[in-house]
């Protein structure tokens, strides 16, 4: 799972090598890219997670679909319409735990992100 951490961290690198080579690395440049790799961290971070979040709040609304191998896409559509209408709809408070952890997991890197004074 750090694949994803590794390939958003190079795609950024490799977006300002450029810049990296012309200004060799001054103090505000490195920040952005500081900066940058809290972002991808969070975002990996979340991405990691999600798989389970949806299964967990799969759980929570009692969404047990049967799936069939050669399903067409519309009735994907309709499954992931049903998923969505039955969480919203019927159980909120199970969307809600899911932000909460969300929001808990995103935290420290909200807080790194400020102390570094990113969008100062």
């Amino acid at each position: 799972m750090h694949f994803i951490k590794i390939a958003f961290l190079l795609s950024f690198l490799a977006l300002c090598h450029k810049h990296q080579a012309e200004a060799a690395i001054g103090q505000k440049l490195d920040k952005y890219l500081t900066c940058a790799e809290v972002v991808t961290d969070c975002a990996a971070q979340l991405i990691e997670n999600s798989v389970s979040s949806i299964s967990v709040l799969a759980d929570c609304v009692d969404f047990k679909p049967t799936l069939k191998r050669n399903g067409s896409i519309i009735r994907i559509i309709r499954l992931a319409y049903q998923f969505i209408q039955k969480s919203v709809v019927e159980k909120q408070n199970c969307v809600v735990s899911l932000f909460y952890t969300a929001v808990n997991l995103i935290k420290p890197y909200i807080a790194k992100f400020d102390q570094l004074k990113c969008l100062a």
